[in-house]
């Protein structure tokens, strides 16, 4: 058996201006598709981010996968050398495999460790979306702590998280500690919380909100990104009591060394596209169990494909000691034919073979359509994202993507 054929499918997906510590999202973001074919006909999909620089890992990627046993893929690791890439192409042959051998994909990860895997509300500061009637949830504009009491209470009431996450870094910190008094208020003050700034926050900044927050007696989970480097977060750790969770300065394995020996942060919060695939995130897991660091789980604008698989490597990893992070209640089109749905704030990684979700060949051609006739906000990472914002903002001499801004 062999991998006949890789597609490279680009897309473009509406979703709401949703802000952080950069600026704005745009409305429309750049998603990839990736699906193999055999010679047999059995077809695997993948997912990942949209901006050229993956597109183009993967193209070069593509005389290595083309011709390939599906079941040989740990060399393929070795002669992509590029773990984003190499995890878009690993979720596609695992969901490949499964779909051969009629197994889920969890099971070819050795097997549930839980039945299902919790997700926070990703709430956001945000702009009103420019088409009320189609947005998925939300679509008023959200820039008070009263505002965003009314979107976390939709998060709610739709999907039954239990968990909620704010991304700050947008308003002044004491407005955002406003945010969460206020959400405890509504919804009880055992409510597990989180704030993700972004690096918004100088070490001193942080170190008073997180007194005050302590003050005030909330039960924050923990601090995520709050400064603007890993030697800051070190420096922030020996003022505070809140553990330090990050996605921007951890998020590849010659990273663990210096977080642990600088006693930088507490929890890495694992991600399929960063680390290398699927068993990448395995390997993450047993790395932070040695050293005895959290696991929680990144995202990022993501589609079905990358939700499915969220799913299926949250409940294989058994160190996941958090609700992780989703944007998909957020989005309001999806590649594939029935999207996934929250139950009590959970989502159970499907017993169907491989990731159990298939494209949608309409909704597909149509947002990859878009790809290619609209311009669209593409990013891959921490830099590139500021890029992104940067050239955005091209037109104002007044803004700088620059970290801290408080």
């Amino acid at each position: 058996m062999q991998v006949n054929e890789m597609e490279i499918i680009p897309v473009a997906h509406r979703e709401p201006p949703l802000r952080n510590s950069w600026g704005a999202h745009s409305e429309v973001a750049a998603r990839t598709i990736v699906r193999l074919t055999t010679a047999d006909g059995e077809v695997g999909i993948g997912e990942t981010y949209g901006d050229e620089q993956v597109i183009a890992g993967l193209e070069s990627a593509r005389s290595h996968v083309e011709g390939m046993n599906p079941y040989e893929y740990r060399r393929l690791r070795y002669n992509v050398g590029d773990d984003m890439v190499y995890g878009a192409i690993e979720t596609a042959l695992l969901d490949l495999i499964g779909r051969i051998v009629g197994e889920p994909v969890y099971n070819l990860l050795g097997g549930k460790m839980r039945e299902s895997v919790d997700f926070s509300a990703y709430l956001f500061y945000k702009y009103a979306d420019s088409d009320f009637e189609s947005a998925a949830i939300a679509p008023q504009e959200v820039m008070s702590p009263e505002a965003m009491v009314e979107e976390a209470r939709e998060f709610v009431d739709s999907h039954g998280f239990e968990t909620l996450k704010l991304k700050g870094g947008v308003l002044e910190p004491d407005q955002e500690i406003a945010t969460l008094q206020q959400l405890a208020e509504e919804f009880g003050r055992d409510t597990p919380m989180r704030i993700d700034p972004n690096g918004a926050w100088t070490v001193g900044t942080a170190t008073r909100i997180a007194r005050e927050l302590r003050e005030r007696d909330l039960r924050i989970e923990f601090l995520e990104d709050p400064v603007v480097s890993m030697n800051a977060h070190a420096r922030l750790k020996r003022n505070i009591d809140y553990p330090i969770a990050t996605n921007m300065y951890v998020t590849e394995f010659d990273h663990i060394a210096p977080a642990v020996t600088t006693e930088a942060v507490d929890i890495i919060l694992s991600d399929h596209h960063y680390w290398g695939g699927l068993t990448g995130n395995l390997r993450l897991d047993h790395t932070a169990r040695t050293f005895d660091l959290g696991v929680g789980m990144h995202s990022n604008s993501h589609l079905g494909v990358s939700m499915a698989a969220m799913a299926h490597i949250g409940a294989a990893m058994p160190t996941v000691r958090y609700a992780c992070d989703s944007h998909y209640p957020w989005m309001a089109e999806d590649v594939i034919k029935s999207p996934i749905e929250f139950e009590d704030g959970a989502i159970a990684p499907s017993d169907e073979p491989g990731l159990g979700v298939e494209l949608d060949e309409d909704a597909l051609q149509q947002m990859h359509k878009r790809y290619q006739e609209e311009d669209v906000l593409a990013y891959s990472s921490v830099d590139s994202m500021a890029a992104e914002y940067a050239d955005a903002m091209a037109d104002r001499t007044d803004w700088l993507p620059n970290k801290p801004i408080w």
